[in-house]
This record gives structure tokens, C-alpha cells and sequence, in this order.
């Protein structure tokens, strides 16, 4: 018994509790976002919002890349000096880095509208605007995150997504379609930054006292911008490559098997965002962290095999209950896309681990897996279940990588 109440107090499971309450809260908002644009926009409409939602993702790679440096960097300081310095840092350089981006996205918006057959730019212009404050919060999130201030990080999704569900939902109603969405995304943005800024604010020293190593970051940022380039692409470019090669009826119907599927990863996210700062931290102390590892790997494995008997035995429930029958053609397609998210959850899962202990050479791993993905989808794409084979296929083989060059490095 006391064995049990010692492992509940650990940092690992009252970080994730809070992670996993919270998360899954954001989650049900986004399902139910999902539920109501698919519903409401039809299949094909909603293929098109699901290829912008992809698009962002891998947009937002390389921004997602420096989160896990921050992480890592916040999570590893020695006192309150170096946090509030190392955070005051961060903020100014990240408002430099939205307004570059913002400038890239709209520069690009032409190419990317014309490869995923969307009419008008407008709605890639709305998603540069949203960028100059999604990424500032995000990145703001990060800092939270490193600070192990999970419940002030998880209030902030929660809010900010909360926001763009019910505008989105008003503004479809209106008649605005897509437009709609994409403004929805930009407001919640802005809030998103607002409250991320307020629980920020007495961590943010104007003044460097500590000039933080910028080429020890940009030695680990690398290699994790790499990491994020492949993993991103793992679950997102099968997405866009079936906008760009099937109907618009088709890739709306893989956007509903593909948010579904999706609920294994973003359901055990929790685990994996929890147990990155906690192993940098116990790895930058000198103190272990093997078990911290194989508790996150255990209940990411549980979590992943109830998500999977669900989709194996009530495929059609599953599907009805979020998208409606106009979507149940995705119903034989739903357990072999949600075996391909497991095993992409497991690998992502075990990459991270190895970072946080800055074992940076397994980024290559998810990077040869992304490439080899990309060209057999591009070459072999007759039916949907092919694309869901090649991926299951690809991460198989990543995972056994994966082991394979951790047994190889000692690393577990």
C-alpha cells in the first residue's frame, strides 16, 4: 500500500494527472470542434479544413522544434535568476521569430494554395496572421512547461480552444464556411497569447543576467528541429498527400479516419509532455531516470491497446457518434489507422525520451521513416487502406529501429 501512495506521488503521475485531466478536456473540445465542422461543413469542405489543420502542423515545425529546446533549457536552470533571465530572453527573440514567420507564410501562400487545390489565398493569409500569435503562446507554453506549471499551461490550451470552437461554430452558422474557421483561428490565437503572457509575467526579466550558451541550443535545436520535421511529417503529409491525389469526398473521409485515429497520440501526450522536463531535470542533477521512461512507456501502451479494442469492436459507433453516417465509409479503415498512430505514439515516445538525455543521433531514425513514407505513398496510392498500410508499415519498422539503436546506445 504504501508502495502504491509513494508511486502516486511521484512527479511523473501527479504532473501527468494534472496533464491527463486537463489534455483530455482539450481534447473532448477539439473532438467535439471536429465533430461540429465536419457535421456542419460536409465532407468535402471539411477535407479542405483538415488539410489547413495538417498544413499548420507542419508549418509549424520549426517553431515546434525550438519548444523542446526551451523545455529542456528552462527545466535544467539552477535557480529563480537564471529562469527569470533565461525567459525574458526567450520572449523578445520569439516575437522577432513570429513576425519573420508571418512574412515567410505569406510569401509561400500562393505555392501552398495551388499544390493543395484551394481557390484563394485568403485563407492561407488568415493562417500567417494567427501564426504571429499562436506561436508566441506555444512557445510561451513551453516555458510554462519547463517550469513544471502543467495546470497554468493545460488553462491556456483549454481557453484558447474553447474560444475557437464556439466562434467557429457561430460563424459556420453564418455562412462563412471555412473563411469562418480560419478567423475563429486567429481570435483564439490572440487570447491564447494574452493569458499565456499574464502567467508569464513576474518570470520575464528584461535584463540578461545570464546570457544563456546560444550555440549549446542551437547544437540540440538541430537535430530536434530534424526530430520534428520527421515526426510532424510521419502523421500529417499522408493527410496532405491524399488532399492533393484523391476527390474531395475522399480526403474528407480520410480527415475523419485520421482525427480519430489521432485521439491515441493526443490522448497520451500528457505522458510523454510530463516525462521530458522530469528526465532533463533528474538527467542535468545526476540522478536516475530510467523508471520515470518505462512508467510513461507502460501507460502510453495501456492507453494506446483501449483506444485500439475500441476501434476494433465498435468501428461504426465510433465514427456515427462523431461524424454521422455520412462518413461510416471510414469505418473498415479505423483500427488499421489507429495500429499505424500506436506504433508512431510508442516511437514518438522513446525518440523524446532520448533527447531529453541529449542523445541527438536518433533523430535520424524518424527522418529516413518520413522521406521512405512520403515517396511510397506518392508512388503507391490506389485506395485509402494502401496509404494506411504504407504508414503501418514505416513505423514498424521506425519502432524496431528505434529499439534496436537504443539497446545499441545503453540508453534504457
Amino acid at each position: 500500500m504504501r508502495k502504491i501512495l509513494n508511486l502516486m506521488k511521484h512527479p511523473l503521475f501527479s504532473g501527468s494527472a494534472i496533464m491527463v485531466v486537463g489534455s483530455n478536456s482539450v481534447s473532448a473540445v477539439n473532438y467535439l470542434y471536429h465533430l461540429a465542422m465536419g457535421r456542419m461543413l460536409g465532407p468535402a469542405s471539411y477535407g479542405e479544413l483538415a488539410s489547413l489543420i495538417s498544413l499548420i502542423g507542419l508549418l509549424g515545425i520549426i517553431p515546434a522544434s525550438v519548444s523542446l529546446m526551451i523545455v529542456k533549457h528552462v527545466a535544467s536552470a539552477k535557480n529563480e535568476h537564471e529562469i527569470n533571465s533565461l525567459v525574458g530572453w526567450f520572449k523578445a527573440k520569439i516575437f522577432r521569430a513570429s513576425l519573420l514567420f508571418f512574412i515567410a507564410v505569406l510569401i509561400a501562400s500562393p505555392f501552398i494554395a495551388s499544390f493543395l487545390n484551394i481557390s484563394g489565398v485568403s485563407y492561407l493569409i488568415l493562417i500567417a496572421i494567427s501564426f504571429l500569435f499562436s506561436l508566441q503562446a506555444s512557445l510561451n507554453r513551453s516555458i510554462l512547461q519547463g517550469l513544471l506549471k502543467f495546470k497554468e499551461m493545460v488553462i491556456s490550451i483549454l481557453v484558447e480552444n474553447s474560444a475557437k470552437l464556439i466562434i467557429s461554430i457561430f460563424l459556420v452558422y453564418l455562412g462563412f464556411q471555412v473563411g469562418g474557421v480560419m478567423v475563429a483561428l486567429v481570435v483564439s490565437a490572440l487570447l491564447g497569447l494574452y493569458i499565456t503572457n499574464i502567467y508569464l509575467k513576474s518570470k520575464s526579466s528584461k535584463k540578461v543576467i545570464l546570457p544563456p550558451d546560444v550555440k549549446s541550443m542551437l547544437a540540440f535545436t538541430i537535430p530536434v528541429g530534424i526530430q520534428t520535421i520527421a515526426t510532424t511529417s510521419l502523421y500529417s503529409s499522408d493527410l496532405i498527400l491524399v488532399k492533393h491525389f484523391f476527390s474531395a469526398h475522399e480526403a474528407g473521409i480520410y480527415a475523419a479516419l485520421s482525427t480519430l485515429g489521432k485521439i491515441i497520440f493526443f490522448g497520451t501526450g500528457p505522458i510523454g509532455a510530463v516525462m521530458f522536463p522530469l528526465v532533463s531535470q533528474r538527467n542535468a542533477l545526476g540522478k536516475p531516470h530510467k523508471k520515470i521512461f518505462l512508467y510513461s512507456l507502460f501507460a502510453t501502451l495501456i492507453l494506446s491497446l483501449g483506444v485500439l479494442a475500441v476501434y476494433l469492436w465498435f468501428p461504426k459507433l465510433a465514427i456515427r457518434l462523431l461524424y454521422g453516417s455520412a462518413y461510416l465509409e471510414a469505418s473498415t479503415l479505423l483500427v488499421w489507422f489507429g495500429i499505424f498512430i500506436s506504433l508512431f505514439t510508442l516511437s514518438s515516445l522513446m525518440i523524446n525520451y532520448s533527447l531529453s538525455l541529449g542523445k541527438t543521433r536518433v533523430v535520424l531514425l524518424p527522418l529516413i521513416a518520413a522521406v521512405i513514407q512520403i515517396i511510397m505513398i506518392w508512388f503507391f496510392h490506389q485506395s485509402l487502406l494502401e496509404v494506411v498500410t504504407i504508414s503501418i508499415i514505416i513505423t514498424a519498422l521506425l519502432l524496431v529501429g528505434l529499439l534496436i539503436y537504443s539497446t545499441y546506445r545503453r540508453g534504457l
